[in-house]
């Protein structure tokens, strides 16, 4: 090999060093791409908590109104075991899953209604002091409901799984169910229009969050703790949702043979 040919960079190196350097960009930029997933605020316990009680709440009302009260029953005792999940979830879930970190007293509620919206600044990642209060009305409409329903008879077709156990009561107990109804439907509609607001005005979408578990804004555009939870907690919630169902629908068995 001559010495022209020694002082001339190898082809193999050169291929191998542009090989490298497009590798590297490629990573870089998938790590670009993982920063722009957005924060992660809602566990996988309380996002299968939301979609279960949506589903359930739905069969509860169409199951009503076609006279289904086998499923509507059944439905009934599934409401009421998320119910009971979410309020100990409250406890023992993630970040913002937490009553103490997102349940704000009433001055509190009245200072952030009064205080104008700064649009540039970040949005607190989880749930916002009024949004708050609809978790809570939600869950005890909800829960009050399902308790209702298991004393509740129709006195000819249906009885409550518990209605034998306070039969001077279940008359009461059906009306108050059957009031509660619409309670329930103007809490529905009101978050169902929080959810167009926060589309369509604020331009943050917050159905695809809970799907997700990842809020919709850019990094930089939303603040706030992270809501991942560990592999034994997740595990934790999942047994317990499961315990609970369980639970609620052996509830029938107490119901007498006659």
């Amino acid at each position: 090999m001559s010495r022209a040919e020694k002082g001339k960079p190898d082809m193999s190196e050169t291929m191998r060093a542009e090989q490298k350097q497009s590798d590297n960009t490629k990573a870089d930029n998938t790590k670009a791409d993982n920063t722009t997933d957005g924060l992660l605020v809602w566990d996988l316990p309380l996002r299968l908590f939301h979609w279960g009680l949506a589903a359930a709440v739905v069969t509860n009302v169409v199951t009503a109104n076609i006279g289904r009260m086998d499923i509507h029953e059944r439905s009934g005792l599934t409401v009421l075991a998320l119910v009971v999940f979410r309020v100990l979830w409250g406890f023992l879930g993630g970040h913002h899953a937490r009553f103490a970190n997102f349940v704000r007293t009433p001055r509190v509620v009245l200072s952030w209604l009064r205080s104008p919206s700064d649009a540039t600044a970040p949005r607190k990642a989880g749930h916002s002091p009024l949004a708050a209060l609809s978790v809570l009305a939600l869950l005890a409409v909800t829960g009050f409901m399902a308790m209702t329903g298991m004393f509740a008879s129709d006195g000819i077709l249906f009885d409550g799984p518990l209605a034998h156990l306070a039969p001077a009561q279940s008359e009461a107990a059906t009306k108050i169910h059957h009031r509660a109804k619409l309670a329930l439907i103007l809490l529905v509609v009101m978050h169902l229009l929080a959810i167009l607001v926060y589309k369509f005005g604020k331009k943050i979408n917050l159905t695809r969050a809970m799907v997700t578990g990842r809020a919709s804004e850019a990094p930089g555009r939303i603040s706030g703790a992270d809501g991942k939870i560990s592999r034994d907690r997740l595990m934790l919630g999942l047994a317990l949702m499961a315990a609970l169902q369980v639970a609620a629908h052996a509830v029938p068995l107490l119901r007498p043979a006659w």
